[in-house]
């Protein structure tokens, strides 16, 4: 294993938004989309950008599936091993990795599975790799590993940063993964149809259905566009972005742009809930804190997926402790159903 210390990398939150901007880009087939985000993700690192990444099938850990497959700046050599360390990927390495792991590089993770790759790798002129994993409690991601010429170890609000927008691409790979299945004959879907809300470049609500035709929901639609617009303004520092702008709005919700002709913008609000099976006693935001909980998630975490408060993921847990008849979140991680969940062995098909 390499010396570790800090990279010679300078981490540049004041890009964030690039990131952003690529990662709710609906419009973009898969393979260009996946390499705009790895290059702006790169940017961010303060790297050279050599990278792979992939968009993967990880509902069932018996049966990885990676669908989409790119790389950046990587020798036919460095590809061979990489490929051929896909033997490496055992069910339980897809739970500890693919379904639980957000942000952090690969020797500072140090899972046994990972020594070989790196060995073969090391002699290349690549000891380690930032990984970024957009994770969705079902097992729908999309991941990418940016490769870099020393060890890796950053900040805690370093790696903080690169959680949060491991929570974006999450939600950003869900929705646009929605679009294309609800529009499947349609070259570049269409974020418009079957949106529950639409603001216009005046902030005004000029569609609602559902749940967003409430006086309250539109009103904090409306505040979430303004703080994308002051996001993409104002090129914070310190990943003040990120949080201002969450990845849902109040659990349902992920803002995507719809331009028309003339470059006219309009923010469209799109129903992006994870929608895992199982625990029929529970209410869908309960189900989907339990999730989040359930794959390692702290409950301020959890309360950033969401776009709700950490004081409601904290009731949403013990009301569905109190519902699945166990006492602790101790007890909740040990419920059949839980564990099932975080291997990967119940039906998810969302």
């Amino acid at each position: 294993m390499p010396k570790t210390g800090r990279t010679t990398t300078r981490v540049q939150p004041g890009k964030l938004t690039d990131f952003l901007d690529a990662a709710y880009d609906v419009t973009a087939d898969d393979p260009r989309w996946l390499r705009r985000v790895m290059e702006s993700a790169g940017v961010i690192l303060g790297t050279s950008v050599a990278a792979h990444g992939a968009i993967y099938d990880a509902s069932d850990v018996a049966s990885f599936k990676p669908q989409v497959v790119e790389f950046i700046g990587l020798s036919p050599s460095v590809v061979e091993v990489l490929f051929r360390r896909l033997a490496d990927f055992t069910p339980s390495f897809v739970a500890r990795t693919f379904r639980a792991l957000l942000a952090d590089s690969t020797t500072a993770i140090g899972l046994p599975e990972m020594g070989p790759m790196l060995k073969e790798l090391a002699p290349l002129g690549l000891p380690d790799a930032f990984n970024i994993n957009g994770l969705d409690p079902c097992g729908f991601g999309v991941f990418m590993a940016l490769w870099v010429r020393e060890t890796v170890r950053l900040s805690p609000g370093e790696i903080d940063l690169f959680r949060r927008m491991a929570h974006h691409l999450g939600a950003a790979h869900r929705v646009r993964r929605r679009l294309r299945a609800a529009q499947p004959d349609r070259a570049t879907p269409d974020p418009t149809e079957g949106a529950e809300a639409i603001i216009d470049g005046k902030r005004r609500v000029v569609h609602a259905t559902g749940p967003a035709r409430g006086k309250a929901e539109r009103a904090l639609l409306v505040a979430t566009a303004e703080a994308r617009d002051r996001a993409r303004k104002s090129r914070g520092e310190a990943g003040e972005d990120l949080r201002r702008w969450q990845p849902l709005t109040r659990a349902r919700w992920t803002l995507v742009d719809s331009f028309e002709r003339g470059g006219v913008r309009y923010i469209v609000a799109r129903e992006n809930q994870s929608h895992p099976h199982g625990f029929e006693a529970l209410s869908d935001r309960e189900r989907q804190v339990i999730v989040y909980f359930a794959v390692g998630q702290s409950t301020k975490e959890t309360a950033y997926a969401l776009g709700i408060s950490d004081t409601t993921v904290r009731v949403l847990l013990a009301r569905a402790a109190g519902k699945l008849g166990v006492r602790s979140r101790r007890g909740l991680l040990a419920h059949p159903q839980v564990r099932a969940m975080c291997l990967g062995t119940t039906s998810n098909q969302s």
